[in-house]
C-alpha cells in the first residue's frame, strides 16, 4: 500500500445489491482490535511468556451528512417497529439477535475523485448491523448528521484463499477482491 488519503462510500445491503448510504462528514473510522491474554507463570513473574487472542470486534462508524427517513430506518435496524417512508418508530427489542439481522457492509474508497469500481479497493463485512449509536445534534452552530456505527461480525465465506480449491474460512471482513469468494 502507497501512502493514502481521501473518502469512501458506504454501502449497505443484501450482499451484491447493497446500496449507499449517501455522504459522510468527518470520515469513516474502521476499528479492528484483538482482545487477548496473556500467559504467565510464577518463575518468569508478570512477564508474559505468550498471548492468546480471545476475540477481535471489528467496527464501521460514521456520521451521515445526508438524513433521511429512509436512512434513519436503515441505521435504526433493527429496532424499528414499522419502517416507513415517513416516520420510524424505534422499539425495545431485548434479546433480538444483529447477526441474525445483519447484512453487508462495503467501504469502497475514493480513486483520483471518484468511487473506485476496482475490488481491490474495497473493504468488505459479509454480516455487518447496525448498532444503536444515533446522536444528533439540533443547534444553531453545528451542522446535524447522523451518527452510524455497525458491528462486523464472522461470517463462513468460501473463496479460493492463496489456493486453487475453495475452502471455508470464517472471517469478519477482507480487503481486496471480492470476486474470490463464492
Amino acid at each position: 500500500m502507497a501512502l493514502e488519503l481521501g473518502p469512501c462510500d458506504v454501502l449497505y445491503g443484501t450482499a451484491g445489491s447493497e446500496v449507499s448510504l449517501g455522504k459522510t462528514n468527518g470520515g469513516v473510522s474502521l476499528t479492528i482490535k484483538d482482545d487477548s491474554v496473556d500467559l504467565v507463570s510464577d518463575q518468569n513473574g508478570s512477564s508474559a511468556e505468550d498471548t492468546i487472542i480471545t476475540g477481535t470486534t471489528v467496527e464501521v462508524s460514521m456520521a451521515l451528512a445526508e438524513i433521511t427517513m429512509e436512512k434513519l430506518n436503515q441505521i435504526l435496524q433493527p429496532n424499528v417497529a414499522v419502517p416507513s417512508d415517513n416516520f420510524a418508530a424505534g422499539e425495545n427489542k431485548v434479546g433480538l439477535s444483529l447477526l441474525a439481522n445483519s447484512k453487508s457492509l462495503l467501504l469502497k474508497k475514493y480513486v483520483n475523485g471518484a468511487v473506485s469500481e476496482l475490488p481491490e479497493n474495497w473493504v468488505t463485512f459479509p454480516a455487518a448491523a447496525p448498532v444503536g449509536d444515533v446522536e444528533m445534534s439540533y443547534d444553531a452552530s453545528n451542522q446535524r448528521v447522523l451518527n452510524a456505527t455497525f458491528k462486523c461480525f464472522p461470517k463462513d465465506v468460501t473463496a479460493n484463499w492463496d489456493s486453487s480449491s475453495p475452502t471455508t474460512k470464517n472471517v469478519a471482513y477482507f480487503f481486496g477482491d471480492e470476486t474470490q469468494t463464492s
